[in-house]
């Protein structure tokens, strides 16, 4: 049992000893890693020179158990003890070999002590693979990197250092990096390559023979050496309003919106502060209010962003404040109320923003902030509004899954009919998940080396990348952080807003295929006209700057809103036509009855009453064949509470008729009718009062001259005959 324990051990430190020999010294081109089997877990990359000419420099933190920082140490075991054995009665013949080992003081007793053992060391072992060559770069990094050129190892103290706080440890690589001169390697402290390019860099913590922690990342070997053209670089991000409308006048932004709004402002507040890449940011105006006034991020203001995006070279888009869809717009014709909306949320976006005059010379092809179609119509009317260049996210791009052959480092163009804009789409090497496995430096190590592979095919070529989100949701701060770490050590790269990348054609392909809008806007054109007869009739009988007729019109806008379902719809239907019939109501004739006109022109009492709380402007008007009426309708103001009105008639005949009284609005539409009164004349009674006293004239005249007749007669009766 002794010698077989004494046996194991010797063989483990001798496999120990063989594993330290091929590790500790160069080696001539091999054709796998080490670890080429095994799955890169252990190694976290926080940070990398992508472009690397004569040293490789990254930086991981290690998350597995790692042993103490030390060098490998020599342990001693408590020697068991052992049965008794008589040296001067040991068979010599046996072989057992005891006779070899040392005694000790003990009298009649061997303890047997096992070779010193050293633990197994833990090195770090620095793999330079052979340059890419048309292999997919995801595969590479998670599976094998390919045959290795050169390979540099150390003890892990070399590398490492563990934080005294935290108790993290961290493995900083810097090795120079140099061309080999020669076909085998020579130095043993020098990373040598012998091709320029898309090189794997394996990375790899080993105890013994045992992986313990590994990582496949990516470098570009003499990249900065290739004379190439420009690469405009730009990131995009959208806030956007309320994801659905439901409830007609209701313009609260629901509490899921509310959430993801104050995420999305805050993570928009850290990308700010931690990059200085120019940001392109297209915010809704629907926004603006809440985040003015704190009901959004209340960490932030409006005028850190405003600070913040002005120090980093950002500009805005101009977005329509409602979503309305500019191809939409076109097909009804309603393109001035497009405009309309596109000036409101400028005005809205200015008011918070003042460092900004919102910009149109980009339009977002994107179902948040209008919708991903486009007509020949849309296209010509952006145009028409100062769009010079269109952009979509992979998703609602028309050319075909993925990308139908386009390369999206250069522009493709829309060709409708005679009108022509170049479309950026933004996917494939731009788009940036979400980190959810990697590190932000992994992804941005994978999106520096698609550009990268790019470039290096067509160097030549003019190119721009735009760095989105899949939705254009604000991407995570710490991967454009990383990627701006990256890039900006490539001499030929610019960090530019989105507007002022310039376009050099030729243009990468045309995309010739038009998408009609989701949402008819000609349907909702012919409601809107109904329902805006009826708001301007109401309308004319309140006050011009009344609330309800602000808010009649806002509703009337929202029909042309592209979050509003059939319902919705029809829900404005009923509520606008339930408010304005609830005003014209207010107003009523009480009276009824029978009313004595007691001369030719005596005025026709009237009574309105108006249970509203502000006064309402009518028109009043009589239909009445046996009177004299106002030929035009007389206009008065009803005042709450009760109205008397003397209505000025005249009478054509006596007797009993009826009297129909109508209330109009200003705009001369019925808003009281079928109300009739009963006039009852009396001017006959007056007539033969006047008769008669005439009579009594004719009379006293008729007796004067009697009388006057019958004197002169008989003054001539009393003269003498002569």
């Amino acid at each position: 049992m002794i010698r077989r324990r004494g046996f194991l051990t010797l063989r483990a430190s001798a496999a120990v000893f063989c594993a330290f020999a091929p590790l500790a010294m160069t080696s001539p081109l091999v054709h796998a890693s080490i670890t080429a089997e095994s799955e890169p877990s252990g190694l976290q990359l926080t940070s990398s020179t992508f472009f690397a000419n004569d040293r490789l420099s990254l930086a991981y933190t290690v998350d597995v158990n790692t042993p103490e920082i030390t060098e490998p140490t020599t342990v001693s075991s408590t020697p068991p003890a052992v049965t008794v054995i008589d040296r001067t009665t040991s068979d010599s013949t046996t072989g057992s070999g005891l006779d070899r080992l040392p005694a000790t003081s003990g009298a009649g007793t061997i303890e047997i002590a096992p070779p010193s053992v050293q633990e197994p060391a833990v090195i770090v072992r620095v793999a330079l693979h052979r340059p890419l060559n048309g292999e997919p770069l995801s595969e590479v990094v998670s599976g094998d990197a390919g045959p290795v050129i050169d390979v540099v190892s150390g003890p892990l103290q070399r590398f490492a250092a563990r934080d005294a706080v935290t108790d993290l440890v961290s493995i900083t690589i810097d090795l120079p990096l140099q061309a080999r001169v020669g076909y085998r390697p020579h130095l043993d402290d020098v990373l040598e390559y012998v091709d320029s390019g898309i090189t794997p860099v394996s990375v790899s913590v080993l105890r013994g023979t045992a992986v313990i922690a590994h990582d496949v990342t990516l470098i570009d070997v003499g990249w900065q050496f290739v004379d190439a053209a420009p690469l405009a670089v730009s990131t995009v991000v959208q806030i956007a309003g309320r994801s659905t409308l439901v409830t007609p006048s209701d313009h609260t932004l629901p509490d899921s919106d509310v959430a993801r709004a104050t995420s999305e402002l805050q993570r928009l507040s850290e990308l700010l502060q931690q990059t200085s890449i120019p940001l392109t940011l297209a915010l809704s105006p629907e926004l603006v209010a809440p985040l003015d006034a704190g009901t959004l991020a209340a960490s932030l203001t409006d005028a850190e962003v405003d600070r913040l995006l002005m120090n980093n070279g950002g500009e805005l888009l101009s977005l329509p404040y409602r979503k309305i869809d500019p191809s939409a717009a076109a097909g009804a014709g309603e393109e001035s109320r497009f405009v309309t909306e596109l000036d409101r949320g400028d005005l809205a976006l200015q008011a918070v923003f003042p460092s900004f005059t919102p910009t149109r010379a980009v339009w977002l092809l994107d179902d948040h902030s209008t919708t991903g179609s486009i007509t020949e119509g849309g296209l010509r009317l952006l145009r028409s509004l100062g769009a010079q260049r269109l952009l979509m996210t992979e998703r609602t791009y028309a050319g075909g899954p993925p990308h139908d052959g386009l390369d999206v480092t250069r522009p493709g163009e829309v060709i409708l009919g005679d009108v022509t804009l170049p479309v950026t789409i933004a996917g494939g090497t731009g788009e940036l998940l979400d980190v959810s496995s990697g590190t932000p430096m992994d992804h941005a190590v994978m999106a520096a080396a698609q550009i990268t592979e790019q470039r290096r095919a067509q160097p030549g070529v003019t190119r721009s990348i735009v760095l989105v989100s899949p939705d254009f949701s604000v991407p995570d701060p710490a991967l454009i952080r990383a990627i701006e770490q990256l890039l900006v050590n490539d001499p030929t790269a610019e960090f530019l807003p989105l507007s002022q990348v310039p376009f050099e054609p030729p243009y990468s392909r045309p995309i010739v295929e038009p998408r009609a809008p989701v949402v008819d806007l000609s349907q909702r054109q012919l409601t809107a006209d109904s329902l805006r007869g009826l708001i301007d009739d109401t309308g004319s009988m309140l006050a011009s700057d009344n609330e309800l007729i602000r808010r009649w019109n806002d509703l009337l806008d929202d029909l042309f809103d592209a979050r509003g379902s059939g319902q919705f719809v029809v829900d404005i239907i009923d509520l606008i036509t339930a408010e304005t019939v609830e005003v014209r109501q207010r107003v009523s004739i009480p009276m009824s009855g029978t009313v004595n006109l007691t001369g030719r022109n005596t005025p026709l009492p009237l009574v309105i009453e108006n249970s509203g709380s502000e006064p309402l402007s009518v028109l009043v008007q009589l239909i009445a064949p046996r009177l004299i009426v106002p030929t035009e309708p007389i206009s008065m103001v009803l005042l709450p509470g009760t109205n008397s009105l003397q209505i000025p008639v005249e009478a054509r005949s006596n007797g009993s008729f009826v009297v129909e009284v109508e209330v109009l609005s200003p705009a001369n539409t019925s808003v009281v009718s079928g109300v009739t009164i009963t006039a009852k004349a009396m001017t006959l009674s007056g007539f033969g009062r006047l008769v008669g006293f005439g009579l009594i004239l004719v009379l006293l005249s008729w007796w004067v001259s009697h009388l006057r007749q019958q004197r002169r007669s008989r003054e001539q009766d009393s003269l003498p005959v002569s």
